[in-house]
């Protein structure tokens, strides 16, 4: 684990979903190799449920609620959430003024492989958190398909705003209801052990 010179070394093995990888952990590779010469990390990238033992894995990063209850997880703070849709979906079937137009929009789900059900939309309004199931065309589990759907003006989104941001910006997303904003997520680190290990928590997440 530690070369001759006292500093680390070996590989680390990780998988988190592709979008957090690309935004939040590639970008500051080049100062950790810099900080960390004799550090491989092996990155695979996905949004589903892996068996951290079984996998050879070191640590996963996920988002939202976890079923890996086997596990130690640390709280690595929240992300925020966006509703919103492309300006093409908006002209034909217009801009949703309540939850309850959301009911006449199509949108595009995200299904949780592990439990096989389709992730609720959720809202804060000023009483409570409401969960909404809405009609769907087309139902996904990779991030950047997810994101490509909507820009390709299939349906209504409701992802995290790491990646979502530049599309807002650009003016190819536009947010859908902001009154009733979206509660932000957890981000959670998962590990098999008790004991967090040095390269683990070294490992670059910006």
């Amino acid at each position: 684990m530690f070369t001759e010179e006292g500093s680390l070394s070996g590989q680390l093995r990780v998988d988190m979903p592709t979008a957090l990888a690309t935004l939040l952990v590639v970008p500051h590779l080049p100062s950790f190799y810099t900080a960390h010469p004799n550090i491989e990390i092996e990155l695979s990238g996905s949004d589903r449920r892996r068996n951290l033992l079984r996998d050879g894995l070191d640590c996963v990063l996920r988002v939202g609620a976890l079923e890996d209850s086997d596990y130690i997880v640390r709280n690595m703070g929240n992300i925020a959430m966006t509703t919103c849709a492309s300006p093409e979906y908006l002209a034909r079937y217009g801009m949703p003024e309540t939850l309850e137009d959301l009911h006449r929009h199509k949108a595009v789900n995200w299904i949780n492989r592990a439990k096989r059900q389709v992730v609720p939309w959720m809202f804060q309004t000023e009483e409570r958190v409401v969960e909404l199931y809405l009609k769907s065309q087309l139902v996904l589990d990779n991030s950047e398909v997810y994101v490509a759907a909507g820009l390709a003006g299939i349906g209504i989104l409701q992802g995290l705003n790491i990646f979502l941001q530049p599309h807002l910006e650009s003016g190819a997303l536009v947010e859908v209801l902001p009154h009733n904003p979206v509660p932000p997520r957890q981000l959670s680190l998962l590990y098999p052990h008790r004991n967090l290990s040095q390269k683990v928590r070294i490992l670059p997440i910006g």
